[in-house]
């Protein structure tokens, strides 16, 4: 079943299972489903913001290329390095946790929603966050750079 919203369109959301005190007649009202979708959207959007800040940086820098000291790519990288892993953590938490509010129903295969799971989880594990994460531990509490690699 799907909740149409105004400026999205067409947004899957399980209509069975409304908590029964009290009585709600929509999905869409039910705390759970408000509370669950809210945290998404809120780690999606953060996890979005710093994407998109690491690009702008990542345009300066490429704009002025020739410029670029080893010191500014390897501080941009740690910053890329930890858009990579905060983003595979927040798209493995909603592609695998959006059941939760979709219901037992919603795992069908004809529905396909498995697929995207199984997408992120196929793209995330090419270049694995626990390097990307402790290249950034290491920079944090050593000022260490990372080493450019074919992954950076």
């Amino acid at each position: 079943a799907t909740t149409e919203h105004p400026t999205r369109g067409s947004v899957p959301i399980r209509r069975y299972g409304v908590t029964p005190n009290p009585p709600l007649t929509r999905a869409v009202d039910e705390p759970y489903q408000l509370d669950l979708y809210g945290d998404y959207t809120a780690k999606l959007w953060a996890v979005e913001a710093l994407a998109d800040a690491v690009a702008a940086e990542q345009q300066r820098l490429h704009d002025d290329a020739d410029a670029v000291t080893a010191e500014q790519r390897g501080e941009h990288e740690v910053r890329v390095a930890a858009v990579k892993a905060r983003a595979t953590e927040v798209a493995l938490e909603i592609t695998g946790g959006i059941f939760e509010g979709l219901g037992a129903r919603a795992t069908r295969t004809e529905l396909g929603f498995d697929r995207f799971w199984r997408d992120v989880r196929t793209h995330t594990l090419h270049d694995p966050v626990a390097y990307k994460r402790r290249e950034v531990g290491a920079w944090v509490l050593r000022d260490e750079l990372p080493e450019p690699t074919w992954y950076t």
